[in-house]
Parts: structure tokens; C-alpha cells; sequence
């Protein structure tokens, strides 16, 4: 069953979430999403990932020890966190495409996309990126 979401990922953590790399997305926020979601980085939609589970709210102090799981440098993850705790969104099960599937993706701070909406715009040539 193909997904129907996609998380824009900013390259190279897409691919490490694809390539089974990196298994925890910091975020600022929880989602209720779960299941299999696509994962959208600069070069396209590149795979597959099960969202299993959120964590958090975590302590930036916390998530310093885990760098192996999450792949964020430590001066990043205070700048990012702005003080405040992070939640730790936990992946599962990833799958790498052979080739990137090119996808629209809306400009301005989206994190979520309709995956087949991406996809039929991209193909009538709109919003190239």
C-alpha cells in the first residue's frame, strides 16, 4: 500500500532516514500521524518509513547522548530547541527507492504533503523545483 503523506526531510538526514541511519526526526512538535509515510527530500520523494511512535517531550540534554540515532550535532540541537524540550518521532522498517520519484513540493515551512496531489503536479509541470 502506497503512503499517503509525505515529511519534507532536509538532505542529508533523508537519506539517512532511507538508508536505516538514522531512526530518530527531532522535532519541535508532536504529530498524530503514524504508519507508513514517504519521505521528500530537495531530490524527490527517495522512500519509505513507518512512523511508530513520538517521544517527549525530551530535554536537548537527553538527546546529546544519542547522536548515533538522530544524526543532529549538539550545537544544532540547542539552536533548534530555542530552550525548550524536543520530541523525538521514531522510524521504523525504511525503503530506499532505486531512483528518487519527482514530486511538487509547496514552497514555505510545509512539512507534511499529499504524496499523489506531489506527484499529478509535478506532472502537469507546475512548481519545479
Amino acid at each position: 500500500m502506497r503512503p499517503e503523506l509525505g515529511l519534507i526531510v532536509q538532505e542529508p538526514y533523508a537519506t539517512y532516514i532511507v538508508s536505516g541511519e538514522k531512526t530518530w526526526e527531532i522535532r519541535r512538535y508532536p504529530t498524530h500521524i503514524r504508519g507508513r509515510i514517504g519521505i521528500v527530500s530537495s531530490r524527490g520523494w527517495i522512500g519509505t518509513v513507518v512512523l511508530t511512535e513520538v517521544r517527549g517531550p525530551v530535554p536537548v540534554e537527553a538527546l546529546r547522548r544519542q547522536f548515533a540515532r538522530h544524526r543532529a550535532d549538539p550545537e544544532f540541537l540547542e539552536a533548534y530547541a530555542r530552550g525548550r524540550p524536543l520530541y523525538i518521532w521514531v522510524f521504523t522498517d525504511p525503503q530506499r527507492f532505486p531512483e528518487p520519484i519527482p514530486i511538487h513540493r509547496p514552497r514555505g515551512p510545509v512539512v507534511w504533503i499529499r504524496l499523489e496531489e506531489g506527484i499529478a503536479e509535478r506532472a502537469r509541470g507546475r512548481g519545479e523545483r
